[in-house]
């Protein structure tokens, strides 16, 4: 065996554990929501011991945040497949484009209400959500950017609006009218993500 091989042995291993970890937080998650998840559940949906989850994720705070970036991956998979950044339809049915897009990957309730309080969590510096909803929203921010150059291509968006600005600002309001709708499911949000849409590339001052 050469040595490259054998270093991939446990590195391997180690990585398989560690995905079997946030695999298992993941589905319990979407199961039963976060507050009902145990290392003991966790462990025993991973078919591995509680010793060995706690080695490779010493808090709750860390299992979850595995648990979201799996999500995530997921998230990315499809986005890359079909996200709202592929214009394939005219520009007057770009929301109705988003809308759907939403609309499909609203997913686990549980999972957006673990996301919900992730994000009220990340306030704290010192917190381990706080880095990877930087980096969460730093990605979005960017990924809506570039779609933000498809919009004016397109004859949707304004072109004095500014990238930068529109990710940013996009990102807030479609995680604002997601825990406002955490709150009360009252009302579509999908349907108002695509009407946000519309503020933030300042479609209005097109017509």
């Amino acid at each position: 065996m050469s040595s490259t091989a054998a270093k991939r042995g446990p590195y391997a291993k180690t990585r398989g554990r560690l995905e079997a970890i946030a695999d298992a937080t993941l589905a319990l998650v979407e199961e039963r929501g976060h507050r009902e998840v145990s290392f003991t559940d966790v462990a025993e949906r991973a078919g591995l011991t509680e010793a060995q989850v706690l080695y490779h994720f010493p808090s709750k705070d860390h299992l979850f945040m595995a648990a979201l970036d799996r999500a995530d991956a997921v998230v990315s998979a499809r986005e890359i497949a079909a996200g709202p950044g592929v214009l394939t339809v005219p520009v007057e049915a770009v929301e109705e484009q988003l809308v759907a897009f939403v609309r499909s990957g609203m997913g686990s309730m549980h999972v957006r209400r673990l996301y919900a309080e992730v994000r009220a969590a990340a306030v704290d510096p010192e917190h381990p959500a706080n880095a990877y909803v930087r980096d969460h929203q730093r990605i979005a921010a960017a990924n809506y950017a570039l779609y933000l150059g498809a919009l004016k291509r397109a004859g949707y968006a304004h072109p004095d609006v500014d990238p930068e600005r529109f990710g940013r600002q996009l990102v807030a309001l479609w995680e604002g009218l997601e825990t406002q709708w955490l709150i009360d499911p009252s009302f579509d949000l999908a349907r108002e993500v695509g009407q946000a849409l519309r503020i933030a590339a300042r479609r209005d001052e097109m017509t």
